[in-house]
């Protein structure tokens, strides 16, 4: 699992552009080094926060020693003047007076933004102000008796209640200072910790700076190498660039960034005529009619280089003409891009147009001539439609007039049977029963020729068909024999198409079947396939077969394979489903071997002509 994460990592760092890995290798020593500052500035700040609070506390300490002392001497002095009624005693007493009022101060100030101890502060003023006042009526008292020469002590009350005041001012001031004490010995293993973390960051920062040393000293070293890789590969495609352009079949110049011609291939040479000596270092101008296209816009600046002209786009290609040694030009083409080597080039491959321009004046004669064939065709198809229709009318109007003559004689023959009935001899009868089958089979001949000069020029709605409904539909109309058997296969398919011309293919290949059956209890059998676009259709029956040498020939009009005195038959019915089937796109053929019966397949779209 690690290795494939370091693997991914690696990978991940190596698709970075030199770029971005250059500027992480320069930002670890950085953020190393924000580091440690940071780690310095936090720990000095947090020190002298701490030292600054510890001298408040010994201040504070001070201070009230000081205030103590001060009292401790005010009550010293009354006292000895009390005992003693000797004035010098009272010097300690007004120096005191002077002096604790000082040391009251700055304990306020000092104690003013710690939460609680003004209150502590205030009992002590307090009982330092109680002190005073006694230690006043002691002295007053004391004059007193010392006026009227009294010998007896009369200030001993006071001075008991004074040590009383004394004590308890004591006791406020221990408890104020070993609260200050107790706040120090806190400070003081603050600062600890703070030295310690401290000491902890630097150390940390150290072992991080010292493997972001090397971790900066490794990927320079990556970076080195990637840079010289890169120069080798830079190397070796400034050599595949001059092979290419040494042996490409177009003529190649290579533009510096002053616009001057730094690479001429050999077909550039033949093309212009120049040897490359003659032309390199020069300007481009001597081999273009247009040489501004390619290199400065003349509206631009004249220091702005030929990369940074606005008409030279990647990939930009254009049509204009060469200018050859000997003064003459030609139609050439230019394609120019931006390739990038040891400094940005301007590659222009040129084309010489001239036998394109012949080619394409060839070819713009041919599509003239085209065109002008295009009409011709297409006034001539007006007038083949025309003749079309006329040959069709011809055609009805001719049939029409054919089969009425042909009507009157089949009438007529019956007549002369129903006049001369009982007088005819046998042979007479058989006679006219064969003059009528000729009349007919003449009819049926010009209607199957009026239906196949139709099969392709007569358009035929698409609808939606079911072939077992369809199938069933032609066999009850063609009304078989009872002893007749007919299977259709169960995976017939339902599809849109031309149903008139599938109904009269399949309404002639099963009635075929029947007709040309040399058994009254024939078998007929309709089937199926898929053929990619094609369903492919079979109607096979168990007649008498046909020969593998007529398998074309009863497709062929007016071909039949019996003797029309046998069997009558126009010849036509086949050739008609032919022809429908392949006006359609599909084909049929014939699989069959004399007295093994046949099938005859055909392939239909799936998805028919829908203009036709």
């Amino acid at each position: 699992m690690q290795r494939r994460l370091l693997k991914k990592l690696w990978t991940g760092w190596s698709r970075l552009p030199i770029r971005d890995r250059g500027a992480i290798v320069v930002a670890i020593p950085a953020i190393c080094l924000m580091m440690t500052l940071t780690a310095w500035v936090w720990s000095r700040e947090s020190l002298i926060g701490v030292r600054r609070k510890i001298e408040s506390t010994d201040e504070v300490i001070r201070e009230s020693n000081q205030l103590l002392i001060e009292q401790i001497n005010v009550e010293t002095g009354v006292r000895g003047y009390a005992f003693t009624r000797d004035r010098l005693f009272l010097e300690s007493y007004r120096q005191s007076l002077a002096n604790y009022q000082p040391s009251l101060i700055r304990l306020q100030q000092l104690q003013q933004k710690k939460p609680g101890r003004l209150q502590e502060l205030n009992t002590i003023q307090q009982w330092v102000q109680r002190n005073l006042n006694i230690s006043q009526q002691v002295i007053t008292a004391t004059d007193a008796q010392r006026s009227s020469n009294t010998a007896a002590f009369s200030s001993k009350p006071l001075l008991y209640q004074g040590k009383a005041n004394m004590d308890a001012l004591r006791a406020s001031i221990s408890k104020m200072q070993q609260s200050e004490q107790a706040n120090k010995d806190n400070l003081l293993k603050q600062r600890e910790t703070i030295q310690e973390v401290t000491s902890a960051a630097i150390w940390f920062t150290a072992i991080i700076s010292g493997l972001g040393f090397f971790a900066a000293t490794y990927l320079f070293s990556q970076l080195d190498r990637d840079l010289r890789d890169r120069e080798e590969r830079l190397r070796e495609s400034r050599s595949l660039l001059d092979a290419i352009v040494a042996n490409v079949v177009d003529g190649v110049i290579i533009l510096d960034e002053d616009s001057q011609i730094e690479t001429f291939n050999p077909t550039a040479c033949e093309m212009f005529g120049y040897q490359p000596n003659e032309v390199i270092g020069h300007k481009i101008e001597r081999l273009l009619v247009e040489a501004q296209s390619l290199t400065r816009n003349q509206h631009t600046n004249a220091k702005q280089s030929v990369m940074d002209s606005p008409p030279v786009m990647s990939g930009q290609a254009w049509q204009t003409s060469g200018i050859r040694k000997d003064g003459t030009t030609f139609p050439i083409a230019i394609s120019v891009s931006d390739v990038q080597l040891d400094d940005r080039r301007l590659l222009a491959i040129i084309r010489d147009m001239t036998e394109v321009q012949a080619n394409q004046e060839k070819l713009q004669s041919r599509a003239d001539e085209l065109t002008r064939l295009t009409t011709m065709f297409a006034q001539t198809n007006i007038t083949l439609e025309d003749r079309n229709r006329e040959l069709e009318q011809f055609a009805y109007v001719a049939s029409h007039d054919l089969k009425a003559p042909l009507r009157a004689i089949a009438n007529l023959s019956e007549w002369i049977e129903e006049d001369l009935q009982g007088q005819l001899a046998p042979e007479n009868q058989r006679q006219m029963l064969l003059l009528r089958g000729r009349v007919h089979r003449m009819e049926a001949l010009i209607n199957g020729l009026l239906e196949y000069s139709r099969v392709g020029r007569t358009k035929a709605p698409l609808e939606l068909v079911s072939v077992q409904v369809l199938l069933e539909e032609i066999i009850d109309s063609l009304a078989p024999p009872d002893t007749f058997t007919i299977a259709i296969a169960p995976n017939l398919p339902t599809f849109t198409t031309k149903v008139m011309l599938l109904r009269q293919v399949f309404a002639n290949l099963i009635s075929n079947a029947i007709k040309h059956h040399d058994r009254p209890d024939g078998h007929i059998t309709i089937t199926v396939q898929e053929q990619g676009a094609f369903y492919e259709f079979a109607v096979t029956d168990d007649g008498p077969g046909i020969d593998a040498n007529y398998h074309t020939k009863v497709f062929v009009i007016f071909q039949t394979l019996e003797a029309r005195d046998t069997k009558e038959s126009t010849g036509i019915g086949l050739a008609i489903v032919k022809r429908i089937v392949e006006a359609e796109g599909g084909s049929i053929w014939i699989d069959s071997k004399e007295g093994s019966g046949a099938t005859f397949r055909f392939t239909w779209l799936k998805q028919a002509y829908q203009h036709r």
